[in-house]
């Protein structure tokens, strides 16, 4: 995620390319589709869309993954830098977009998406015909993916991950992942 620095892992990849050779193994190893997080030169969150469009041509040049972006971006961010990468066109947009549904703690800090937020991703994500993801830290979350259903702004059945192991959000146990899959409509 854009939370996880090189100080925590020497393996985080950050560069287009070595972003591109990652997602390659990934799918020599049989995977269908990356998450997409990039960075800046430093390391640090960034939801640029160049970032983005050099990343996903990078990846298409190498091999053939379904590419799902992230509107989550790091703690802190707005809707607008959230979604950049959402601005991209023709080859270089996303298939996939994640749309979180909630808002939960996330380590020392809280990672906030308020209804209204939720719901103008949601409609960001699909004026463009993008698949969302619906990103689930809880039970909740596949809750509220069931009212932005309601509300015409995602399809069901919906595609779902579960972030377990969060501090702060819902661990990472069998037991848990078991209550979340009895919890999809």
């Amino acid at each position: 995620g854009a939370e996880t620095s090189r100080e925590q892992t020497p393996y985080l990849p950050i560069t287009a390319e070595e972003i591109a050779e990652d997602a390659a193994r990934c799918r020599e190893a049989g995977v269908a589709m990356v998450h997409l997080h990039v960075r800046t030169a430093d390391g640090k969150a960034s939801q640029d869309a160049e970032l983005f469009r050099a990343a996903i041509r990078a990846i298409r040049a190498r091999c053939d993954v379904l590419i799902q972006t992230s509107t989550g971006g790091a703690v802190g961010m707005t809707a607008d830098e959230r979604c950049g990468p959402l601005t991209l066109t023709g080859a270089d947009r996303p298939d996939m977009a994640t749309l979180t549904t909630g808002t939960v703690n996330f380590g020392d800090d809280v990672f906030s998406n308020p209804r209204p937020l939720v719901r103008e991703i949601a409609r960001r994500i699909r004026a463009l015909g993008i698949r969302p993801e619906i990103e689930c830290f809880d039970t909740g979350m596949i809750e509220q993916a069931e009212w932005l259903a309601k509300d015409g702004l995602v399809d069901l059945p919906a595609h779902y991950d579960f972030v377990l192991g969060v501090p702060g959000s819902l661990g990472a146990s069998e037991r848990a992942l078991d209550f979340m899959i009895g919890s999809l409509p």
